[in-house]
């Protein structure tokens, strides 16, 4: 394969996508994380510079004196998952819920857009995914634009459906 030149951005989308795609085939969760995060810790620098909208990291929910601890305790996993510079036992466990992850997707996600990066029809999948599954999370405006209209036997039958299943309807329905 010859070399190539990729822009940092272009790193966070193969992240970004291949995370998304191994989150809707329900593939090994600690590589999800890992990309999802590694293409966060890209976006959100890069939204940083250019004095972006806050996303995860430098979020105003949390308060001045807790944001390092908040953001110590968001790099906890991805900080395991690769690197053994501060704790070198093989035997090292965590505990892990990777339910977190679609945070870090749907952060990066948000960040694409301050960007202006158009978001590619896995993205808005995923965003669709996660609303349809976590409408307690949703704004008003949010529930209007994701789930309003769906009559409530559709709504369940939408929730039912595999991440995979999901993902194939989404993408014929776009096209």
């Amino acid at each position: 394969m010859p070399k190539q030149i990729i822009k940092k951005i272009e790193a966070a989308l193969h992240q970004l996508d291949c995370a998304i795609s191994l989150y809707f085939q329900e593939s090994d969760p600690i590589a999800i994380h890992t990309l999802a995060c590694a293409a966060h810790q890209i976006i959100h620098d890069i939204n940083r510079y250019r004095k972006g909208p806050e996303l995860l990291f430098d979020s105003i929910v949390f308060k001045d004196e807790y944001r390092c601890l908040a953001k110590k305790y968001l790099h906890k996993h991805y900080n395991f998952f690769k690197h053994a510079n501060n704790d070198p036992d093989p035997d090292g466990t965590i505990e892990f819920d990777p339910h977190g992850t679609e945070i870090f997707i749907l952060t990066s996600i948000r960040g694409l857009a301050y960007l202006g990066i158009q978001l590619n029809p896995e993205h808005l999948a995923f965003l669709s995914y996660f609303c349809f599954h976590n409408p307690k999370l949703l704004t008003e405006k949010g529930v209007q634009s994701f789930i309003h209209n769906i009559p409530v036997d559709q709504l369940q039958d939408i929730r039912s459906l595999e991440k995979g299943k999901f993902l194939k309807a989404f993408l014929s329905l776009r096209r």
